[in-house]
């Protein structure tokens, strides 16, 4: 997997591995996870579906995982999805002024990422 370091974080590049299984962004604010030696579509999830973050749809998604959670960031949101099914565990929003991206880093467990948020 590639990866760029910030500090003492690793920050990997999109498409994330997990397991056996592929992270990969769409190309409008979604998220799949793929089975790795298939390719066979194992869930999406539409990041702009979700009350509050329709200013994801059509844009760049930064993905990355920890433990059993997907951290997912576009438009100044971040979504926390069940690795499992891709159900939405929580999601915050931050929206300021900026480029419209999102950009995640996380450390050795979900409770030690780093998001920056600009929008």
């Amino acid at each position: 997997m590639a990866m760029t370091g910030i500090g003492d974080l690793k920050v990997p590049l999109a498409p994330a591995l997990a397991g056996d299984s592929v992270v990969a962004v769409g190309h409008a604010g979604s998220v799949h996870l793929l089975d790795g030696a298939t390719g066979r579509l194992i869930w999406t999830q539409t990041l702009a579906d979700k009350a509050g973050a329709s200013a994801c749809d059509g844009q760049p998604v930064s993905v990355t995982v920890a433990d059993d959670v997907v951290l997912a960031g576009a438009m100044g949101h971040v979504f926390a999805l069940k690795l499992e099914d891709g159900a939405v565990l929580w999601h915050a929003a931050q929206r300021s002024r900026g480029e419209g991206q999102t950009s995640l880093a996380v450390g050795g467990s979900v409770s030690d990422y780093v998001a920056r948020l600009e929008s």
